[in-house]
């Protein structure tokens, strides 16, 4: 099975202002020995795949910076957003531009602007993923072991095992309350959602068009009319067939000043 991997470099950057721009945004700042979190999220992709199996999805703003700092990127796997439409859209047009371009395949999406402490681990887990999304009728996702009641976060409850440690995901829950989370955190089986997502391009076809069958539809020229809404919300919310595997891995989603500083980032 053909595997294709997308980081998601679109975004603003915005709750990291005035550091972060809309010219220069949270993705793009060398903040990390010289590099920067695009940068650092593809070196973790290239760990698991040849570079021309890596895409990056962006808008017309930020794809020359893209093909900037990652030299390596064929020119070719900038996949560039018409419009800003929030993930599902992207990541729905994303999805069968590269299996037009090479087939049917597993394809991962990560974000640009995270931060990964245990690049080994997150390779291993990011690979179970494959391999499970590759073998089972399923959207596949990435979990963080949570380590704080955090109220900045969406969870997962996570169900019974499928396959070993991959787990049925019974419920989303958006940014809980503080009392809630402290629950879920003592409750032992929920993790935080990171959107990290892995899956089979037909799997992800058939999921989207029960969930949402206008995103379904997708395409550069309508791509405008498209809603602007998140794939969760859009898709793996109302999916049956969602499994999580959990990570623990150093995760930041670095989002704020003070994640910075406790990633020892004076600024």
């Amino acid at each position: 099975m053909k595997r294709a991997g997308v980081i998601l470099a679109g975004g603003a950057g915005t709750r990291l202002r005035p550091l972060s721009s809309d010219e220069n945004p949270k993705q793009f700042l060398k903040l990390f020995h010289g590099e920067s979190l695009l940068q650092r999220t593809w070196s973790r992709l290239a760990m698991l795949l040849p570079h021309d199996a890596i895409y990056v999805s962006t808008n017309e703003q930020y794809a020359a910076k893209c093909r900037e700092q990652l030299p390596q990127l064929p020119a070719e796997n900038v996949l560039t957003e018409p419009a800003r439409r929030n993930t599902a859209p992207a990541i729905a047009l994303c999805t069968f531009a590269i299996e037009a371009r090479i087939g049917e395949c597993t394809v991962s999406f990560l974000a640009s602007d995270h931060y990964i402490a245990d690049e080994p681990e997150f390779a291993r887990i990011l690979g179970r993923a494959y391999a499970f999304a590759e073998s089972h009728d399923e959207l596949m996702t990435i979990g963080i072991a949570p380590t704080e009641p955090n109220t900045e976060y969406g969870y997962l409850e996570t169900g019974d095992a499928i396959d070993g440690d991959v787990r049925r995901v019974v419920k989303f829950t958006e940014k809980p309350n503080r009392e809630r989370a402290e629950e879920f955190l003592r409750a032992g089986n929920y993790t935080w959602n990171a959107s990290m997502s892995v899956w089979h391009t037909g799997v992800f076809r058939r999921e989207l068009t029960a969930a949402a069958p206008e995103i379904a539809q997708v395409s550069v020229d309508n791509y405008e009319s498209m809603p602007s809404i998140s794939i969760d919300y859009a898709l793996m919310e109302k999916s049956k067939r969602v499994a999580t595997i959990r990570g623990d891995f150093g995760w930041s989603d670095v989002g704020s000043f003070e994640a910075l500083r406790r990633l020892g980032v004076n600024v």
